[in-house]
């Protein structure tokens, strides 16, 4: 679910979160009212509140969107007049998302490591505004629908607060599963100690109602916090990375025309400075169209490189790559208009969600495996092999049995109805049991002994395995509904293919050049200069090459792309935007491409050091630094060259007299 996002009538933009567009500070927007967080701010002077949509009859809370783990509400912070100050984002921790996801990937998940990928991420995360409950868990928070006041559940019979039970030997002593482990939740009265009974969160699913009655409220609360899920409080970023990337091409977005946009932003960000600041660009004198589109590209790759380092910035600091890279996942926020920059020139862009991935630990190796939490490849950003993934119930024939320094290795043949198709990489995830025992096998396939169809010959790597399995599996037993997942390798470089599909969404996209056609020309053009890579020719030497040799690209992956008044003039463009400095630009999005030819800087998606994944967005910075440097130069020029010139023509004027 995603909040709408349009400009309205006056100019200004009218719906959340767009409200960081209007000045501040400002009163609350018309039928919208404001709670406190938390209780304890009900009656200070500066309070972080959540924003409610209210009418004669109900409020609600305005939810942003929301995750595998988290929903996103919006809110702001406001001072003892109701003024607003600042337009935030308020996360809490809800794992019911994870529900749609693979159960290899819910099993890897309990409370305990869903409270350290949230601290974690909280940690890294730029904006934040402390409330202490990024790593310590709220009672569970209700907002009064009248009031809008906010309110830690109590019990009206006993009076007693309810909060989350995380005590490991009360939960034990009930019977119920351990709060670490698992991912169910409940809540207790910690002034009852032991005598206190359990609220089984999940038992509950959605229904308010239900569980406003279980905990003994009155009224008709609103459940904001009611599962006690840790919290963030972040600064919100108005645009859309693709609504920023459009109206600085001058292409319609669906925040209306590019010139509305740049005005609305304008006008409510500066709306008394009486200067005429409207304009996002420069200006650059004597050049028009030209001028336009060299700042086109600066901005459009200014805006890649934050992209970039944002995600190494969180991929260095989690050691887990993100796995769930769309164009929704950065926002862009503008700073006050003044007379020192023009609007897109104070452009930020920030990641606005943390990783998908959880981390699978395997006993006996190196290799670091992540699970996603997406269903399989089903977004363009996402790179077709990571599709691979696969679950199902087969047959498990046992060939041999071999004892280790580590354990045991198991040779076997995997039987299953579907077709699987394992790389050299891939983990092939069985669990199995015999008699009372359970256990796993970690195992790859044999690519030498190869079988036909839906089978698989398998070697496992070194484990401990329960005694009766490891007889059962010696006497050659086939065991048959055993369950199995092929896990492919994943890591960061799915993150940096993501974000090539990117650079192809704000580079090389227009009205008329929508993202798929523009990525199979792009692939086309690699396959292309892949085809003379035996030249030794570099590659941007080579994407010259064939953009000599066949005129098609340029019409279809010219810089006359970067500008929606240009049309579709490449010989225009490239008047404006010199072709070795284009052909750069296309080389680095090609190399960004994992696996799609052999000038890709990450040949397959686990192609990674383990323990500095970040490491493989280096190259990428290092590109997008040449090449905005490069950009710049045709900005500002450099005048020691420009004095070396004029002195080179006065001497060639003076021969001639």
């Amino acid at each position: 679910m995603q909040w709408e996002n349009r400009i309205g009538d006056s100019g200004l933009v009218a719906l959340p979160p767009s409200f960081a567009f209007i000045d501040l500070p400002a009163p609350l927007p018309a039928g919208y009212a404001a709670a406190p967080v938390s209780p304890e701010q009900a009656g200070s002077l500066v309070r972080l509140c959540v924003l409610l949509k209210t009418d004669a009859r109900s409020a609600s809370l305005v939810l942003l969107r929301d995750t595998l783990d988290a929903k996103v509400y919006l809110g702001c912070v406001i001072d003892a007049a109701n003024r607003v100050q600042t337009w935030t984002e308020v996360w809490i921790q809800d794992s019911a998302g994870l529900n749609a996801s693979p159960a290899s990937y819910r099993d890897l998940l309990g409370n305990a490591a869903l409270d350290a990928k949230w601290q974690k991420a909280c940690a890294s995360a730029t904006g934040i505004i402390a409330t202490g409950f990024e790593s310590r868990s709220p009672g569970p928070l209700f907002i009064d629908g009248k009031t809008h006041q906010t309110s830690c559940a109590r019990d009206k019979r006993t009076n007693a607060a309810w909060a989350l039970c995380t005590d490991e030997a009360l939960l034990a002593s009930k019977g119920v599963p351990a709060y670490s482990s698992s991912r169910s939740r409940h809540l207790y009265q910690p002034e009852l100690g032991a005598s206190s009974e359990l609220i089984p969160l999940e038992v509950f699913g959605g229904d308010a109602t239900a569980l406003a009655a279980a905990l003994g409220l009155a009224g008709d609360p609103i459940p904001f916090n009611a599962s006690c899920g840790l919290m963030m409080v972040r600064s919100l970023a108005p645009m859309s990375l693709e609504q920023y990337a459009d109206a600085v091409k001058g292409v319609p977005s669906d925040l209306g025309p590019a010139d509305s946009v740049l005005r609305s932003i304008a006008v409510a960000s500066s709306p008394s400075s009486g200067a005429d600041n409207s304009s996002g660009f420069l200006r650059l004198g004597g050049v028009g169209v030209a001028g336009r589109i060299i700042e086109s590209l600066h901005l459009q790759l200014m805006a890649l490189a934050n992209v970039v380092q944002s995600t190494r910035t969180c991929v260095a600091a989690t050691q887990a790559p993100l796995l769930n890279i769309t164009a929704d996942s950065y926002r862009v926020s503008v700073s006050k208009v003044t007379a020192a920059l023009p609007i897109w020139w104070t452009a930020h862009v920030e990641l606005t969600l943390w990783s998908d991935a959880a981390e699978l630990h395997i006993p006996g190796t190196s290799s670091q495996y992540f699970v996603s939490g997406q269903a399989g490849g089903s977004s363009i950003y996402s790179p077709s092999s990571m599709a691979r993934a696969l679950s199902g119930r087969g047959w498990l024939r046992p060939r041999s049995v071999t004892p280790d320094a580590s354990g045991m290795i198991v040779e076997a043949t995997l039987s299953a109805q579907e077709r699987i198709s394992a790389g050299n990489n891939d983990l092939i995830w069985i669990r199995a049991g015999i008699g009372t025992s359970r256990f796993d096998l970690y195992m790859f396939a044999e690519q030498q002994n190869a079988l036909a169809g839906g089978e698989l010959r398998l070697r496992s790597l070194p484990q401990k395995l329960p005694d009766d399995a490891v007889a059962k599996l010696r006497a050659g037993t086939p065991i048959s509904d055993v369950s199995f997942e092929l896990i492919p390798m994943l890591s960061s470089p799915c993150d940096l293919y993501a974000m090539g599909i990117l650079a192809v969404r704000l580079l090389l996209t227009n009205q008329k050049h929508p993202l798929p056609a523009a990525l199979d020309d792009l692939m086309s053009l690699a396959a292309a200069a892949c085809a003379i890579r035996d030249t030794g020719l570099e590659l941007p030497e080579r994407i010259e090459h064939v953009f000599k040799s066949d005129a098609r690209f340029a019409a279809m992956l010219g810089p006359q792309l970067l500008l929606a008044d240009i049309g579709n003039d490449s010989a225009l463009a490239f008047e404006a935007i010199p072709p070795r400095l284009w052909y750069g630009v296309l080389a680095m999005i090609i190399r960004m491409l994992t696996g799609l030819s052999p000038d890709s800087r990450c040949k397959d998606l686990g192609d990674a050091p383990v323990g500095a994944i970040h490491r493989v967005f280096d190259g990428t910075c290092e590109d997008l630094a040449g090449l905005i440097t490069s950009c710049r130069a045709l900005i500002v020029p450099e005048h020691t060259l420009n004095r070396e010139v004029r002195s080179v023509l006065d001497d060639c004027l003076s021969s001639m007299r």
